[in-house]
């Protein structure tokens, strides 16, 4: 579950979701997840420059507190607003 999320948090990282994305990171940062999703450095990095390290820490301790279940609530509910988001665009 750890790797699919990291992906996401890129994904919604990419479509400017900043906060999801530093939220999802938060759950899914972990060693294992750093060595099969290298991108992850890279991913954190950026959210740590653009949110600022005190909300980024902030949203990433929401994640790290998160039940996997939760999480994956959480994830989906993120993926339905990005998609809701996208079609709009799309119209």
């Amino acid at each position: 579950m750890l790797t699919p999320l990291a992906i996401l948090g890129t994904v919604l990282d990419r479509l400017g979701r900043y906060k999801p994305a530093a939220t999802i990171c938060g759950f899914a940062d972990t060693p294992f997840t750093r060595s099969t999703s290298p991108e992850m450095h890279d991913l954190i990095a950026h959210l740590r420059h653009v949110l600022g390290d005190r909300t980024y820490e902030s949203l990433a301790r929401q994640g790290e507190t998160m039940t996997p279940g939760a999480t994956a609530a959480y994830a989906c509910d993120q993926i339905d607003q990005a998609r809701a988001e996208l079609n709009a665009v799309l119209k």
